[in-house]
């Protein structure tokens, strides 16, 4: 039984750099933070957390020109600033 589990580990593993080389396609929409809730903006704190580390991901194993690298992460920066922003806001508005 262990075996069997550690041998199905180690395909798990091994497969997992194969299919990390995709861009996420599944970019969490940012709540408008005049009527969001709290529950709303944890779930969607953790979701643009996980498409933050997929496409730094993607972008670690990614052979990529540097142009389209560059593009790439500044676009995810844009993101990334935006939703920070509407914390920023939704918790100014909640306080």
């Amino acid at each position: 039984m262990k075996k069997s589990l550690f041998v199905a580990a180690i395909v798990a593993l091994t497969s997992v750099p194969a299919l990390a080389c995709e861009m996420p396609q599944n970019k969490p929409a940012i709540p408008d933070p005049t009527t969001a809730v709290t529950a709303q903006m944890v779930k969607t704190n953790n979701e643009v957390k996980a498409y933050v580390r997929a496409t730094e991901d993607y972008l670690s194993c990614a052979k990529l020109s540097s142009a389209d690298a560059r593009k790439t992460e500044d676009e995810l920066r844009d993101y990334a600033d935006a939703f920070n922003k509407t914390i920023r806001e939704f918790k100014k508005l909640n306080s």
